[in-house]
C-alpha cells in the first residue's frame, strides 16, 4: 500500500512517519489485503494536533477519518482507530450482502 504523509505548517519526523506507515498498513491489511493507497495529513490547530486519514481500498471503498488530541501520535491513533472501524463495517456489509 502506498502511504503518503504530509504536514500543514509542521515538520513530520522520521519516527512518526515510520509509526504511521506501520500502523496504517497493518490496520488496513486486517480487513482488505489489496489496499491501494493511504494519505495522512497532520495539522496543528491551537493546542491540538489534528490527523486526517483517508484510505482508498478499491472496489469503490474509501474511508476518511479524523482524530484530534494534544499529542500528535494520539491524534493519529484516534484517526486510525476510526478508519479501521469503518473498514471493518464496510467489510461486514460486503460479506453479508453478497450471495
Amino acid at each position: 500500500m502506498n502511504v503518503s504523509i504530509t504536514g500543514k505548517h509542521i515538520d513530520i519526523g522520521a519516527a512518526l512517519q515510520d509509526h504511521v506507515r506501520a500502523r496504517l498498513t497493518s490496520g488496513v491489511a486486517k480487513y482488505f489485503a489489496g489496499a491501494i493507497e493511504g494519505h495522512v495529513v497532520f495539522s496543528h490547530e491551537g493546542p491540538f494536533y489534528r490527523a486526517h486519514v483517508s484510505v482508498h481500498v478499491g472496489k469503490g471503498i474509501a474511508t476518511e477519518a479524523q482524530g484530534e488530541a494534544s499529542d500528535i501520535y494520539e491524534s493519529f491513533n484516534r484517526a486510525a482507530d476510526a478508519a479501521e472501524k469503518q473498514l471493518r463495517r464496510g467489510k461486514r456489509r460486503l460479506r453479508d450482502h453478497q450471495p
